[in-house]
């Protein structure tokens, strides 16, 4: 402990005690005393006569202190006493700190796989320019979860209030506002209106999280909609947004809420960052689970699942469990959809429209760069093509497509996945003779014979 961390805790523990600071000549003789300077010799540096340095001035700065730091304490253990104090400090800072840090089921950050680059970003976004509103978007699997839980821990000791909340698996709180205010008031304010919210973000500088934002957006349709009882969320975003406070809230999803899209800019308060898979963490996957092949094997490992980490994460344990951990030999199989990543994409798809799915189909069909016009073609019965645009742009918000100068396509690994929901889909209906969305587009089953003749 420095001299100034000593007169600082002093300072503070006789002002809690009297409502006054210490003195200048109590200040310079706790000082002198820190340096082992005795009554005499500070007596004679400053001009003072003993008796009233060390029974006025010393005997009053020591019984102040004693009362101030619950102990008894004289020139001789006062150096103890101010340490004991800083340290319980300590433990009751660290006890507060836990009351107001309520981390739900946040994920383990003892292992991260991201680029320093995008958590640079967003420490920037955070603590630099101080952003309101941030949204972490991309397909599943790609990290979302666990960069925002990296980014809370690195983060988290710069706020009063932390609060983590993942909106998956259970049911959920549809009272949003009413729920943070509760946590935020340290559970002394029931108030559900958002002007009680506002009063807190303003207050305490709070950090929240909420993870996995899709869960509450409505299936089925294009993005943005919620689903019913869930409107909430998307008021408390443009609340969050556009009003001034000293808080941040940072969401992961699938989906970019329209809310982000309106109110995000470059100099704006609301950021939102799309992120897409780095080769740098999917190498560094792949060496934990020590599969063995070149490093073009390896790599072309990586951009078969677009450098996916859950996706590499399955992959790898097939590779490891069926083919000894060899590269190359799962290569040959020629195979990228297993069963844990149809499921992981099954999830996904499922929130498709009919025209989002029919899109993806022609994609697939189209292994190659698309223009929307060029699918206008294809898409029967006609589709007028303001549609089919906003049905792209829907795909482009879940991260299902890439785009590059006004054309689309798939990433590998969503494109073979589609194909084989096609194929199954085409040979279903054809066994089940049922209606479906396949049964309206006669020139996609003309075009789906055409690649399976190519393909064959």
């Amino acid at each position: 402990m420095t001299t100034e961390e000593a007169l600082n805790i002093a300072d503070r523990a006789i002002s809690a005690l009297t409502g006054k600071f210490l003195t200048d000549l109590q200040s310079d003789l706790l000082k002198a005393s820190w340096k082992n300077q005795t009554y005499e010799d500070f007596a004679e540096t400053h001009g003072y006569c003993l008796d009233y340095v060390k029974k006025d001035v010393g005997s009053q700065l020591w019984r102040l202190l004693s009362e101030g730091l619950g102990e008894k304490v004289t020139k001789k253990n006062f150096r103890q006493a101010l340490e004991r104090h800083k340290e319980l400090q300590k433990f009751v800072n660290s006890q507060e700190k836990e009351k107001r840090c309520d981390l739900g089921d946040s994920p383990d950050t003892s292992v991260f796989y991201g680029t320093e680059e995008e958590l640079g970003t967003l420490k920037n976004w955070v603590l630099q320019y101080r952003c309101r509103l941030i949204a972490i978007v991309g397909v599943g699997g790609i990290g979302k979860t666990a960069l925002a839980g990296q980014l809370m821990e690195q983060v988290k000791d710069k706020f009063e209030y932390v609060i983590w909340r993942s909106l998956r698996h259970t049911i959920v709180q549809k009272n949003i506002v009413g729920e943070l205010v509760y946590f935020l008031s340290d559970k002394q304010d029931r108030n559900t209106k958002s002007e009680s919210l506002l009063q807190h973000l303003r207050s305490s500088r709070c950090l929240v999280i909420l993870d996995r934002f899709e869960t509450i957006l409505e299936p089925g349709k294009l993005t943005g909609e919620y689903s019913q009882g869930y409107e909430e969320y998307g008021e408390l975003l443009k609340l969050i947004g556009e009003t001034n406070h000293q808080s941040c809230f940072i969401l992961t999803s699938r989906e970019k809420p329209f809310e982000i899209s309106d109110l995000e800019g470059q100099k704006s308060s609301v950021r939102s960052l799309h992120l897409k898979g780095s080769l740098e963490t999917a190498q560094a996957l792949i060496e934990q689970e020590e599969l063995s092949g070149s490093e073009e094997e390896k790599q072309e490992l990586c951009w078969n699942y677009g450098c996916n980490p859950k996706a590499l994460k399955i992959s790898s344990t097939s590779i490891n469990d069926l083919f000894d951990g060899k590269v190359a030999d799962f290569l040959e199989q020629d195979t990228i959809v297993l069963n844990g990543i149809r499921r992981l994409l099954d999830s996904q798809f499922a929130r498709l429209s009919s025209l989002e799915q029919i899109i993806m189909y022609w994609l697939a069909i189209h292994r190659s760069w698309i223009s929307i016009p060029e699918l206008a073609k294809d898409i029967t019965p006609v589709v007028h093509q303001t549609k089919i645009l906003k049905a792209i742009e829907s795909l482009h918000r879940r991260s299902l497509v890439e785009k590059r100068s006004s054309k689309y396509t798939q990433q590998l690994m969503v494109m073979d996945y589609t194909k084989e929901r096609l194929i199954e889909g085409i040979t279903n209906e054809s066994i089940d003779q049922k209606i479906s969305l396949f049964s309206n587009d006669t020139l996609l089953k003309k075009a789906f014979k055409d690649y399976v003749a190519k393909i064959l």
